[in-house]
C-alpha cells in the first residue's frame, strides 16, 4: 500500500499470483485503509478476497464458502457431485437457478457448456494426473456433452445420456451474484470481491470516482496489460495461460472446445467481460474465449456486455462503450474498436 489515498488491494494480488488462477487483478482508489474491512478464504478452487466498507467481510466469504458445498466438484460431497454420480436429483434453489440461467446462456451462445463434465473429467487438466486421453476415450466422453441432456422439471433435475456437469465455467461468478445481493441486504457502501478470475466492483466510492481495473499480460502473467475504469458490475477474465499441463512439448489448457473434446484451439489468448451479471460475465468470458475471432462480431452486437479480446497477433479488441477507458501498460499492441 502506497499511501492513505491508494488503496491496492495487495491480498488479492498476491491470492492470484500464489494460487495461479485468475486473469484479472482488481484494486480499488481513493479510500483510507481504516475504512475497510478485508478478508480472504479458498473456496471453489481459488482465493476469495473481499474488501468491504459499511459490511463485515466475514459475511460475504461465508457466502460463498456455503456455495462451495453445492458448485465444488472437486468435494464428493457437494451438491453438484451427488447430482453427477446419480443423475438425479432434487435442487437446492441455488443449483435450481443456476442451471436455468447456465443452459439458457448455452442456448443463446453454445461455446461454452457446463456439461461438459465427462470430458474435463477425463483429461483432469487441473487435478495430480492429468493426461492425454486417446480418440476412442474422447469420443465416449463428448456423447454424454449438450446441456440439452440437462433437464429440469420444478426442483428435480435429470441428467440424460451420461450428462456430467462441471460449474467451472460458471459458478464463480453466480457466487458473485449471490454476494452482491448480501451486500445489498446488508446496505454495504462497497466492496471488491475477487475470486480469481472472476470480480464484482460494488457500489460507490467515496472519492466518487470510477474504480481502475488491471487486466493480466496473458504472454507475461505477472505483468499487467492495460487497465480499464468501470463502476459497478462484473468482470471475468478467460484465457489458456496459467491452468494447463505439457506433455512432449505441446501445451494443454483447461478450457475445452465441445466440438472436439479437446483444450480449445483459439487464436484469442485473453478474453474480458464485464456486465451487470456474474455469472454471464464468468460464462460468457470463457465462450468468446473457445470461439476466437471469428465469432467476435456476434458478441460485440450484445450491448448488455462490454469485451476486450486479445488475439494471438496482438491485436486488443474492445468495445466501443470502453474506448475512452482503457490504458495501455505495454507497448506493442493495436487497440481495435469494434462497431
Amino acid at each position: 500500500m502506497k499511501n492513505s489515498s491508494r488503496i491496492v488491494l495487495a491480498a488479492v494480488i498476491f491470492a492470484l499470483l500464489v494460487f495461479g488462477v485468475g486473469a484479472a487483478l482488481m484494486f480499488a482508489r481513493g479510500y483510507k485503509n481504516t475504512d475497510a474491512q478485508e478478508k480472504t478464504v479458498f473456496a471453489m478452487d481459488t482465493a476469495c478476497t473481499a474488501r468491504t466498507w459499511g459490511v463485515d467481510p466475514e459475511k460475504i466469504c461465508g457466502e460463498i464458502k456455503r456455495l462451495e458445498s453445492v458448485f465444488d466438484c472437486h468435494s464428493e460431497q457437494s451438491e453438484i457431485s451427488k447430482l453427477n454420480l446419480s443423475g438425479y436429483g432434487k435442487m437446492s434453489k441455488d443449483m435450481k437457478a443456476f442451471l436455468g440461467q447456465s443452459a439458457a446462456l448455452t442456448e443463446k451462445y453454445p461455446d461454452a457448456d457446463i456439461s461438459i463434465g465427462a470430458v474435463t473429467k477425463l483429461w483432469n487438466v487441473t487435478g495430480k494426473d492429468p493426461k492425454v486421453p486417446d480418440d476412442e476415450e474422447i469420443a465416449i466422453a463428448l456423447k454424454t456433452c449438450g446441456y440439452e441432456n440437462i433437464q429440469l422439471d420444478g426442483d428435480s433435475c435429470t441428467l440424460q445420456g451420461g450428462a456430467q456437469l462441471d460449474a467451472g465455467a460458471a459458478a464463480k461468478g453466480y457466487a458473485l451474484d449471490c454476494a452482491k445481493q448480501k451486500l445489498k441486504d446488508s446496505k454495504a457502501q462497497c466492496a471488491v470481491v475477487t475470486m480469481g478470475s472472476s470480480s464484482l466492483l460494488y457500489g460507490k466510492k467515496p472519492d466518487g470516482k470510477d474504480f481502475s481495473v488491471a487486466v493480466k499480460d496473458p504472454e507475461s502473467p505477472d505483468g499487467m496489460l492495460l487497465k480499464f475504469t468501470c463502476g459497478e458490475c462484473f468482470v471475468s477474465t478467460s484465457g489458456g495461460y496459467e491452468r494447463y499441463f505439457e506433455r512432449d512439448g505441446k501445451r494443454y489448457i483447461h478450457i475445452f472446445d465441445k466440438t472436439t473434446g479437446r483444450p480449445a484451439e483459439t487464436d484469442l489468448t485473453s478474453v474480458t467481460v464485464i456486465c451487470g451479471s456474474g455469472l454471464k460475465s464468468d460464462q460468457l468470458s470463457t465462450s468468446i474465449f473457445i470461439g476466437g475471432t471469428k465469432k467476435l462480431g456476434e458478441y460485440f452486437a450484445d450491448k448488455s456486455i462490454q469485451i476486450i479480446a486479445v488475439d494471438t497477433q496482438g491485436n486488443i479488441h474492445i468495445s466501443k462503450a470502453l474506448e475512452n477507458k482503457i490504458t495501455l501498460e505495454k507497448s506493442g499492441h493495436t487497440i481495435i474498436v469494434e462497431k
